[in-house]
Formats: C-alpha cells, structure tokens, sequence
C-alpha cells in the first residue's frame, strides 16, 4: 500500500536549512553561481548575495553536463570554498549531489542537498538523500510529470526525512525559444496535492537572463514559497552557462522588484505568530483560572495586571515603541482574557481573573 506522506493534510510543511526557513508563509531566495569556480569567485559571489538580501548561498561543486569535456566541478574543493563564503557572509549553504556515494562527503559541508533535475528519478540516490539528516530540494526533472515528480519525493520522505522541499525548473516542450518551459500551473497544482514547500528555478528554465526577474514574478504570484536563481560576479566568465546567470547589478535590482512582496510575507508572518501567541496566553489563562476556582482562590489578582501593564510600558520604551500605545493594547488584551476565563469557569464579571 502506498504511504503517499507528501500529501495535504491540515497546514504546510516549513523546512529549516540553517537559519533560513522555507515555507510557512516566508518567501526564501537562494542565490549562487551554476558552478564554484574559485575561492574568489565564490567569496565575491555570497557578499552581494547576502547584500542583496537572500537567504541561502548556492553553488555547484559536482557537475553534470551534457558533454564530458564541459568543466564538471571542483568537487570537495569546491564544497570548500562554498562552506567559507557561507560562513563569511551568514549563509546556509545548498549544493548538489550527484551520487549515492556522494551523499555523506556533499552533506559535511551544506545545510541543504539538492538532488537536480537529471536524478530525480535515481531511486538509489533518493533513497541515499532519504537516509541523511539533511534537508533535500528535489528538483523537477524535464520530463516528469506532477504525480512522477511527487512520487519521487517518496522515496526520500519514506526513508525517514521529511524535510523536502520541491524545486520547479521548467519542463521540455516543443519550443525551443527559452531551453524549457517554466511551469508555473505546477506551483499552485502542487500546493493543493501537497503540503511540502515548492520553489522555482527561473534560471535554469530560462536560460537567457533577461528573462529571469519576470519568471521569479511571476512564481511568487503563483504562490511558490521560493526562488533559486543563478549569479555570477562576471556572467561572460562563467565556465557553466553564463548567460543565464545574473550579474551582481541584475541580481540587486530583482530583489528590489522582490523586496516589497517580501517584506508584505515577512509581515504576514509576524502577524500570524501574534495570533498564535496570543491563542496560547488565552489557553494558559483558562487553566489559571480553572486552578483557582478549585483551590477556592480569588480569581482577580488587581497587582498582577498593574505590574503586567508597567512591565509592557517599559519593554515597549527599550524597544523604541509608544508605551502609550503598547499599554492600550495590552488592556485590550487583559479586557480579551478575562473575557474567556469568565466563559471557562462560568464566573460572574465581579469575579474577573486575569
């Protein structure tokens, strides 16, 4: 029988790599170079990287290309100098694997594995991926469908791990202006069949630059939890698919045109974080009172809420915020929790608890 763990249940899976987070409302970008190429160019790379505000550094130290003359990575070298720049610069790091074999050497120097588009169908290495403590991005490959493509996040979520996130970098059509098709229906089409996060590779899909910033768009509005786009300090340079890797003055200006939307998510977050943290004083107050009302104790502590409201006042002036403000807010709040406390015991309102 078949266990099918990415299906959607109730809420999303939120996936930690380092002290980024994917999913769960935020809007995570990753960014690197197809291919360490140097210590230099990969130090050069994280520090407009991190300047420009993403959240992960990526690069390529095990390579596969089409043709065996291409440069095929730096490997452990590589892993090396992408851990340092990480590190420099306060960025988890994420890379590919390419190989079972691969996976513990690959998984002592990143935060993330990746498992690209030419393996999602190696079962030996999901499983392998499955068996670490990693977390996984899965990418989509060229010719899979949804249900194949979510099949193969089985094996991995199967082996124990359940930190996946799926990456979506275009599928192989008939045109041949852009070196594939975005798919952008598989973002909203995989939030409905699953609860594991989903990103997009506007990069990889696009293979011309030029037309990266308005993919990336156009896969946050589709409701994508991320992106992966590729940078290179000099794209003409690249010794791995040059132009379609961002420069440091095309990379800046889509996270300027991404800012806004990700400033609004961040915000969303805090404020559902206020809501959950407000749902669980309510639910600690109930059994305050609940306590009380067994021990024969009364149920209003009049000091308590005076040293409540002067310990906010004062948090609030340390924090540069209006005490005066803050202080309205949190009667409000008290106002709320006796409310509930009443409706709990079944209390009379001269026997508020707070």
């Amino acid at each position: 029988m078949e266990m099918k763990a990415h299906r959607n249940g109730e809420g999303e899976t939120s996936v930690t790599v380092g002290t980024a987070l994917i999913g769960g409302g935020a809007f995570t970008v990753m960014a690197g170079p197809c291919a360490v190429e140097s210590e230099a160019q990969i130090m050069e790379a994280a520090e407009f990287i991190a300047e420009g505000g993403a959240s992960i550094l990526r690069g390529g130290a095990f390579k596969v290309t089409r043709s065996p003359y291409d440069f095929q990575g730096l490997g452990e070298e590589g892993l090396r100098y992408l851990r340092a720049a990480g590190v420099a610069n306060s960025l988890p790091v994420v890379s590919e694997v390419t190989e079972p074999d691969h996976v513990p050497l690959v998984a002592e120097y990143v935060d993330m594995l990746q498992v690209g588009a030419q393996s999602m169908q190696n079962f030996v290495l999901l499983r392998a991926v499955g068996q670490s403590e990693r977390p996984v991005l899965l990418k989509r490959g060229p010719s899979a469908t949804i249900d194949e493509w979510l099949m193969a996040a089985e094996y991995i979520l199967n082996e124990g791990n359940m930190n996946v996130v799926l990456g979506e970098q275009g599928i192989r059509t008939f045109d041949t202006r852009t070196a594939s098709t975005l798919d952008i229906s598989s973002v909203p089409v995989v939030k409905q069949l699953s609860h594991l996060p989903v990103i997009i590779d506007p990069s990889h899909a696009s293979g011309a630059s030029g037309i990266v910033a308005p993919l990336a768009l156009a896969g946050r509005a589709a409701g994508a939890d991320g992106l992966m786009v590729e940078v290179h300090p000099r794209p003409d340079e690249a010794l791995t698919k040059g132009p379609h890797q961002l420069g440091r003055e095309e990379y800046l200006a889509l996270m300027h045109a991404l800012g806004i939307v990700r400033l609004r998510a961040d915000i969303d977050l805090v404020d559902r974080e206020i809501v959950r943290l407000l749902a669980r004083r309510i639910e600690r107050a109930v059994e305050i009172a609940h306590i009380k009302v067994q021990e024969g104790m009364p149920l209003r502590s009049p000091d308590r809420e005076v040293d409540l409201l002067a310990d906010v006042r004062d948090e609030a002036e340390r924090l540069g915020l209006d005490p005066k403000v803050v202080h309205r807010l949190f009667e409000e709040i008290v106002e709320y929790t006796r409310a509930e406390q009443r409706r709990a015991v079944n209390a009379e309102p001269e026997d508020e608890p707070v």
